[in-house]
């Protein structure tokens, strides 16, 4: 099954239930003026609480991509993170009950996607401290599970961090109440083999374990100023479900990047390396690097995203594109024809609803293409000061310090300062630098 039926049998099963389908939101809000939007329904939901009386209905289903900027430095590394990805949402205001959201869930999960019942886990909040209360066991939620058939032996109770969703600055920062509430989170099971240990479980980081969808009550809000949390008004429900992720489960992918739209737009990538002298690994990661990078660009410059620039948008469009560059200079591709037949295949992979027009791509090369000339002074630069460095230390490889002062304060990424010591015969201090690298992400937070 691929991303396109995932996506339609999520819409047709909600619709079939009376849930009024919306329109995806363009990833350039007015609400969240400094990224993109993050997270299905997000707009959505709060735009209809605050139309109160005139909202058509009370439940909906759409399909939203969702651009986290915070997930960058994950992409590549691991099977299962993008920093751009699909997400169908359906959501539920006003009292529903959990035990008929999580009724839903199974059911979309096993009968509507087909997903081996006999690999899922669940979790649900144990209980435990939030906003400086303690609450109690979400037993609800665990309940509704038992009733609808998965062994107890499956089902994990995890705290607050994993299973306790609290709003962080609204959409705007600017309201005087955050929502919150417990969660419940579905996992796929790739194999006992890839345990990290005997007591291995859903809130392992091992990879064994595939989060694909989850269920939030939001039900509580807390005052600003006074910080009482109290029931809300309007409590409501949504579910969400990973297309990548259920896509990949669905194909018995190895990666989110080996599933059928993404592999071709590696097979394309992969077709332009020449970098005899990297290890396969490396190959790997970056061509899943320029993959996702250049998919959160195609749709975020389609939806009108700026040109790359010191803040907010601006400078993640930058950091994407001069992640993209980077990877380039290390895989050895070279040939102008690169971007425009990548950026072709992309418009193959993705979904009607955000095809970028032929002026979009065009717009996209020139972005490239400007801040491509930008980067390399950069990187000139930051070649100068690397030699200045190797001068001063006598022989000596970097120290942490300085790779860090190269990549923070002169704009050359470490994966070019590891290139340039390794062809000079000199050893790039890894673990000095993920020191060093976070002094200073603390002092810069201080």
């Amino acid at each position: 099954m691929n991303a396109a039926e995932i996506r339609q049998r999520f819409v047709d099963y909600y619709a079939g239930l009376d849930f009024h389908p919306l329109p995806r939101a363009p990833m350039l809000h007015p609400s969240i003026p400094m990224s993109f939007v993050m997270s299905a329904g997000l707009v959505q939901v709060e735009t209809s609480l605050a139309r109160a009386e005139n909202r058509d209905g009370d439940r909906f289903v759409l399909v939203q991509e969702c651009f986290r900027h915070f997930d960058l430095d994950r992409v590549g590394s691991n099977d299962l993170h993008l920093s751009l990805f699909e997400m169908p949402g359906a959501f539920v205001f006003g009292p529903d009950g959990k035990a008929d959201t999580i009724r839903r869930m199974w059911e979309l999960t096993t009968a509507v996607l087909g997903i081996d019942e006999s690999r899922i886990w669940i979790s649900y909040f144990e209980g435990g401290e939030v906003l400086n209360e303690r609450l109690p066991c979400d037993e609800a939620t665990r309940q509704a599970w038992i009733k609808v058939g998965v062994p107890e032996s499956r089902i994990v109770g995890l705290g607050a961090r994993d299973n306790y969703w609290v709003q962080g600055g609204g959409i705007n920062g600017k309201e005087t109440t955050r929502k919150a509430g417990p969660n419940t989170e579905l996992f796929y099971d790739r194999g006992a083999e890839r345990a990290c240990g005997p007591g291995c479980r859903p809130g392992c980081r091992c990879g064994r374990f595939v989060e694909f969808s989850n269920s939030l009550f939001i039900c509580l809000e807390q005052d600003r100023w006074s910080g009482e949390l109290r029931p809300m008004a309007e409590p409501f429900a949504e579910t969400v479900i990973g297309t990548e992720r259920v896509e990949m489960i669905l194909q018995g992918s190895p990666s989110v990047f080996d599933t059928t739209g993404y592999r071709l737009i590696m097979e394309a990538i992969d077709r332009f390396v020449s970098a005899p002298n990297v290890t396969e690994p490396f190959v790997t990661e970056s061509e899943r690097v320029i993959a996702d990078h250049l998919k959160a660009l195609y749709i975020l410059v389609a939806d009108g995203a700026p040109p790359p620039g010191k803040n907010g948008r601006e400078r993640i469009i930058k950091l994407l594109i001069r992640d993209v560059v980077t990877r380039q200079i290390l895989l050895g591709i070279r040939c102008p024809e690169f971007l425009p037949t990548i950026i072709d295949r992309i418009s193959r992979t993705v979904h009607k609803s955000v095809q970028a027009s032929p002026q979009d791509k065009s717009r996209l090369i020139t972005y490239f293409s400007s801040e491509s000339e930008r980067f390399s002074k950069t990187v000139q630069r930051g070649h100068n000061q690397l030699q200045r460095f190797l001068d001063e230390n006598d022989g000596r490889t970097l120290s942490g310090s300085q790779i860090v002062f190269l990549e923070k304060r002169k704009g050359l990424p470490y994966l070019l300062t590891a290139t340039v010591l390794r062809e000079k015969g000199l050893v790039f201090a890894e673990a000095e630098y993920r020191e060093a690298l976070q002094v200073w992400e603390q002092q810069a937070h201080n």
